[in-house]
C-alpha cells in the first residue's frame, strides 16, 4: 500500500489531485474500460440475452484503488473516464446465478444485472459497480421487422437501377454510339456518357481559363485522404477497443498531433468551394447582367446539384443499414445513428444540423454541409450585392472583421477552448458534449473567415488573368515553397493545448482561436494562386497529376459514403478491437478502396444523372452537349 501512494505521489508531481502517466503495470490494476462476452455462443442458447451497459464504478474495500482510477480520470484532455466502464455481458451465461426467471425483462432484467457486475468488480478489484446506462439488450430469435421505410427505400433503388438501364440502352441503340442529340433527360442516365465525362481529362472548350483550376481535383482528394484518416481513429475509438492505453498515449507522439490538430485541414473544403463560387460568378458576369434573381436561383440549384446524393445515403442509413449484420456492437455503432437519422433526417436536407445539437448521431461529419451551404448563401450574396472591384473589396474587408470579432465573441464570452480538444471521451461521444466542437468548430457563422478567404482568392484570380502582368511576381516563388511547411507549423502549434498542466490562458485561447483558421487558410490560398498562374512546378506537378481528375470528380460522394463503410466494419466486429499504427493504416486503405469504388457508383448513376436533369431542365431548347467538362 505505501508503494502505491508512493507510485501516486511521484506521478502526481507538482499537480493537484491529477495523475497524468501511469506506467503499464498500475494502469493494469483499473478495471478494463472495455468488456465483451462472447456474443455468438450467447445467441445460440435458447433464450440467450446479451447486454450493452455502462457501469459506475465506487470505493468498496479498495479506496486506494479507487482514488487512483479517479485522479487518473480527472485528466480528461488525455485520458478515458475510467471511473466508468462498459460492458458487453450475456445475461444467460454470465449472470445466470442470479437469473432466476430466463424471461426476466425491464427493471428485474436491470436489478440482475446490476447485482451481477457488482459482484464481479468486487470481487475481482474489491470495488463497487453501480449500473449507470442499460443501451439495448438484444435476445436470440429476435428479428428487426421490415417497414414501411424500407420498402420505400427500396423502391427507389430499383427504379434507379431500371432508368440508368434505360438511358444506357437509349444511348447504344437510339444514338448508336454517336454523340447525337436525344432525348436530354433519358441521356442524362446514360452510364457511357457519364462514364466519359467522369475519365474525360480537366478541359473545358467553351473556356480555356477554367483549364488552370484543374488542380481542385489533386486538392479535393488528398484532402479527403485526411478526412478518411481522421474519421477511421474516431469511428474506432467510438467502439469497444481492447488497449484504450494506445490512445491515452497517442497524445505524446509528436507525429500523431498532426492528426489531433489536422481538423484544421477539413476547412480547406471552405476556400476550394469559395475560391470557385467567386471564379465562376465573375465569368458568369461577362455574358449575363446581374440581378437579385441569381440568388435565390443560385441557392435552388446548390439544394438540386447536393440532394439527391446525399437523401439516398441518409434514406439507406436509416432503412437497410439496420439489416446489414447483427453483433454486440452492429447498434452501439450503426442502428444508432439510424435511429438519429430517423429523427433528425429534415434537419439534415435543410442543411441547418450543425445548428440542431440533439441530432450529434446522425452522420455527424456532414456539419460541413450544413455550414458551407450557409456560407454559400453569404457569399453569393456579396457577388450580387458588390459588383464593383472597391465594393468587393470593401465588403470583404468588413466582413473578415467581423468573423474575427465573432470567433473571438464566442471564445471568451463561452469560455470555449481554442481548437476542438480530440479527447478519449470526446471521440467516445463523438463531440457530443463538447461546446467548442459544437459552438465553435461547426457552426456556419464561425467558419466565415476561412470562406471570405477563399472568395478573396478567386476574385484576385479571375482579376490577375484579365489584364495583371505577374511576370514580375514569380521571382518570390520562395513564398510558395514556405507555404506547406508553414501550415504544419500551424497543425503541430495546435499541440500547444494538450501539455500537462492548467489550461492555457483566456487571452491566448482567444488569440489563437480567432486567428489559427485564417492564417492555415492564406497559405493554403497561396498555394493555389501559385500554382493556378504556374508560380512553380513543385506542388503543381502533385496537384495537377491527371489521376487526381476522377477522384475529385467523386470527392463528393466519397465524402457521403466512407464513414458507413467505416462504421459497419467497426460495427461488425464481435471482439474488442486492438488498435494500433498497422491496423489503422489498413483500415484506412480499405477505407479508401472500398468509399472510392461504390463512390464511382454512386456518381455516375445519381450525382451525375442529377446534374443532367438541371441541365436539361435550364436549357431545354439548347443541343446537349455532352462534352463539356466542368471543375
Amino acid at each position: 500500500m505505501d508503494r502505491i501512494y508512493f507510485v501516486i505521489f511521484i506521478l502526481l508531481g507538482s499537480s493537484d489531485a491529477v495523475i497524468y502517466r501511469l506506467n503499464v503495470s498500475e494502469y493494469n490494476k483499473m478495471p478494463p474500460l472495455y468488456g465483451l462476452d462472447d456474443y455468438d455462443a450467447c445467441m445460440a442458447n435458447p433464450g440467450g440475452t446479451f447486454c450493452v451497459v455502462d457501469v459506475n464504478l465506487q470505493a468498496g474495500s479498495n479506496k486506494e484503488l479507487m482514488k487512483m482510477i479517479q485522479e487518473y480520470s480527472d485528466y480528461k484532455i488525455k485520458h478515458f473516464n475510467h471511473t466508468q466502464i462498459h460492458r458487453g455481458v450475456c445475461v444467460t451465461m454470465t449472470c445466470k446465478e442470479f437469473l432466476k426467471n430466463p424471461d426476466t425483462n425491464g427493471s428485474a432484467l436491470d436489478d440482475v444485472l446490476g447485482a451481477c457486475l457488482n459482484q464481479s468488480m468486487y470481487t475481482q478489484y474489491g470495488l463497487e459497480g453501480e449500473l449507470a446506462n442499460v443501451l439495448y439488450c438484444n435476445k436470440e430469435g429476435e428479428e428487426m421487422m421490415i417497414d414501411t421505410g424500407d420498402i420505400i427505400v427500396a423502391v427507389v433503388y430499383l427504379g434507379l437501377i431500371v432508368i440508368n438501364v434505360v438511358g444506357s440502352f437509349y444511348d447504344i441503340w437510339y444514338c448508336k454510339l454517336e454523340e447525337k442529340s436525344g432525348n436530354p433527360y433519358l441521356l442524362a442516365f446514360s452510364m457511357r456518357r457519364n462514364w466519359a465525362r467522369l475519365t474525360a481529362p480537366n478541359t473545358n472548350q467553351r473556356e480555356p481559363r477554367l483549364e488552370r483550376l484543374k488542380l481542385f481535383h489533386g486538392m479535393r482528394a488528398m484532402t479527403m485522404f485526411c478526412v478518411f484518416f481522421s474519421h477511421t481513429t474516431l469511428i474506432m475509438s467510438y467502439s469497444y477497443v481492447a488497449n484504450p492505453l494506445y490512445i491515452e498515449t497517442a497524445y505524446d507522439d509528436p507525429l500523431k498531433q498532426l492528426l489531433f490538430n489536422g481538423s484544421l485541414v477539413t476547412h480547406t473544403f471552405f476556400v476550394m468551394s469559395s475560391f470557385l463560387l467567386a471564379y465562376n460568378f465573375m465569368l458568369h458576369t461577362e455574358k449575363h447582367a446581374i440581378s437579385w434573381w441569381h440568388l435565390p436561383k443560385g441557392i435552388l440549384l446548390r439544394w438540386l446539384r447536393l440532394t439527391p446524393t446525399y437523401a439516398l445515403t441518409l434514406f439507406t442509413i436509416t432503412t437497410w443499414m439496420r439489416h446489414a449484420f447483427s453483433g454486440p456492437l452492429w447498434q452501439l455503432v450503426v442502428t444508432s445513428e439510424a435511429d438519429a437519422c430517423r429523427q433528425y433526417w429534415w434537419a439534415q436536407l435543410f442543411y441547418v444540423n450543425n445548428y440542431v445539437y440533439d441530432d450529434a448521431l446522425c452522420m455527424p461529419q456532414t456539419w460541413y454541409l450544413a455550414a458551407d451551404t450557409q456560407l454559400f448563401i453569404m457569399g453569393l450574396l456579396v457577388c450580387v450585392v458588390a459588383r464593383s472591384c472597391r465594393a468587393r473589396v470593401l465588403s470583404l474587408s468588413v466582413l473578415l472583421v467581423v468573423a474575427l470579432a465573432i470567433v473571438a465573441g464566442h471564445t471568451y464570452f463561452q469560455d470555449l477552448d481554442a481548437v476542438v480538444i480530440q479527447s478519449p471521451e470526446s471521440y467516445r461521444n463523438l463531440y457530443a458534449t463538447d461546446n467548442t466542437f459544437r459552438l465553435l468548430y461547426a457552426r456556419g457563422h464561425t467558419n466565415m473567415s476561412t470562406y471570405i478567404l477563399g472568395l478573396a482568392g478567386g476574385f484576385l484570380a479571375y482579376h490577375w488573368q484579365n489584364g495583371k502582368n505577374i511576370d514580375n511576381y514569380k521571382k518570390h516563388r520562395w513564398v510558395v515553397w514556405l507555404a506547406f511547411p508553414l501550415g504544419v507549423a500551424v497543425i503541430l502549434s495546435g499541440g500547444l493545448f494538450y501539455q500537462d498542466g492548467g489550461r492555457a490562458s483566456t487571452v491566448l485561447r482567444v488569440l489563437y482561436a480567432t486567428l489559427y483558421k485564417p492564417v492555415f487558410q492564406i497559405l493554403v490560398v497561396t498555394i493555389i494562386l501559385g500554382t493556378v498562374f504556374k508560380f512553380e512546378n513543385v506542388y503543381r506537378s502533385v496537384v495537377e497529376w491527371r489521376g487526381w481528375t476522377w477522384m475529385g470528380r467523386v470527392s463528393y460522394s466519397a465524402f457521403l459514403l466512407h464513414t458507413v463503410f467505416q462504421r459497419a466494419l467497426v460495427g461488425a466486429q464481435t471482439q474488442l478491437i486492438y488498435m494500433s499504427d498497422y491496423y489503422v493504416v489498413v483500415v484506412l486503405s480499405a477505407t479508401i478502396l472500398v468509399t472510392y469504388i461504390c463512390a464511382c457508383g454512386a456518381w455516375l448513376c445519381v450525382e451525375a444523372p442529377a446534374a443532367g436533369l438541371i441541365r436539361a431542365a435550364l436549357s431545354p431548347d439548347k443541343k446537349h452537349n455532352d462534352n463539356v467538362t466542368k471543375v
